[in-house]
């Protein structure tokens, strides 16, 4: 498996999030971006079934994050 996702560069959630020192973010960062959950990601599943990326706010579970 690769170390990272091929589309983290892209991915809106990652370019948000990736500075927060919350550490629900960055378990999630470690676990679906850079990590063996990556096939699970909803957000991969969300765009390949609609055809275009979900909102940043969505999480790699599929929740939104609520500010």
């Amino acid at each position: 498996m690769q170390t990272e996702c091929i589309h983290l560069e892209a991915c809106g959630f990652f370019k948000k999030y990736q500075a927060q020192k919350d550490l629900a973010c960055k378990g999630f960062i470690n676990q679906y971006c850079r990590g063996p959950k990556q096939n699970e990601c909803k957000r991969l599943i969300y765009k390949k079934t609609h055809g275009h990326a979900p909102s940043d706010d969505m999480m790699p579970t599929g929740q939104m994050i609520r500010l």
